[in-house]
């Protein structure tokens, strides 16, 4: 798990060695102890001064949040949802349980306008940390320990009624990522009206590009998925959604200094450039490729500022 000084560090690497002339950003995330907006005290004791150091040197904090909730009682998102009402319910009426990172979970329903209202006042307490973005993972809605990877079709959402009221999930399946960005981006307007919200969400709908940038998934460190990221990014602007981008240099398995060093020359020219790799894998930061892939890496990038300048 990370710790606060190694985000210090990192930020260091990126001001001395990659990117001299102009940041184009950097991304900060945390699995927050596996529990949704509850930062772990012994490992980032002061989140708000870490931020405001952080936007001293021109780099931006986003933060994860995913849309499984602790099922634990004393827990304050869990307890403030379900004094409301919130989760989406079985058949049976009770709150569906499932199995995600911080072990058993229920789901907010986000078709209910009172519920993305619920999830909007978090958000806004959130982003009062000197959060600039927030990043919407794990929401199909992902559920571990099941054959189809989510929730159960027969599951019930309490939607409101100008988008199809009381349903079951295979009704609103496709747009529940779509609502849960929705939901971030309106409590972002809410902590800060005069600033435009960045969110990034792995789950869209037709319609998702008012609320999110998105990213094209898991994908695998090797030649096809570079090529395959090339007409991925282009069909997506074609389908309505211009902010996009794959995880430079592969999410699972480990790049190459040439895969890498390709991947960051295509990359950087997505509307949507950023490394993002699993916990297992290498190091997939320019600098960890040697210094002919570093040298490349910061020419990419400084060439497309100029190009985007002119």
């Amino acid at each position: 798990m990370i710790l606060i000084r190694e985000f210090v560090r990192f930020a260091g690497h990126f001001v001395r060695k990659v990117y001299p002339v102009m940041l184009y950003g950097w991304i900060l995330t945390t699995w927050m102890d596996f529990v949704v907006s509850l930062l772990t005290r012994h490992r980032f004791p002061d989140p708000k001064s870490l931020a405001a150091d952080l936007h001293l040197n021109g780099f931006k904090a986003i933060w994860m949040l995913d849309p499984g909730i602790k099922h634990e009682d004393g827990y304050f998102v869990y307890d403030s949802g379900s004094k409301i009402d919130v989760w989406i319910q079985k058949a049976d009426g009770t709150p569906f349980i499932g199995e995600v990172w911080p072990g058993p979970c229920v789901f907010p329903d986000y078709t209910q306008s009172k519920v993305r209202s619920w999830w909007g006042s978090l958000v806004k307490d959130f982003i009062y940390n000197g959060v600039d973005g927030i990043w919407n993972d794990m929401n199909e809605p992902a559920v571990f320990k099941s054959v189809t990877k989510t929730m159960p079709e027969s599951n019930i959402h309490r939607g409101d009624d100008e988008i199809g009221g009381c349903q079951n999930h295979s009704y609103y399946h496709n747009v529940y990522g779509m609502l849960m960005a929705r939901s971030t981006y309106e409590g972002m307007k809410l902590a800060d009206k005069d600033k435009r919200p960045f969110v990034l969400t792995r789950a869209g709908f037709i319609g998702s590009q008012r609320y999110a940038a998105t990213w094209t998934g898991d994908n695998v460190s090797n030649w096809e998925h570079l090529h395959m990221s090339i007409s991925m990014v282009l069909q997506l602007g074609l389908s309505g959604q211009p902010f996009s981008g794959p995880d430079i240099g592969g999410f699972d398995g480990n790049a190459t200094p040439r895969l890498f060093g390709r991947w960051m020359g295509i990359g950087a020219m997505f509307p949507f450039c950023r490394g993002h790799t699993e916990s297992d894998a290498i190091d997939h930061e320019p600098w960890s490729f040697g210094e002919e892939v570093l040298f490349c890496s910061s020419i990419v990038i400084i060439a497309f500022f100029w190009f985007k300048l002119e």
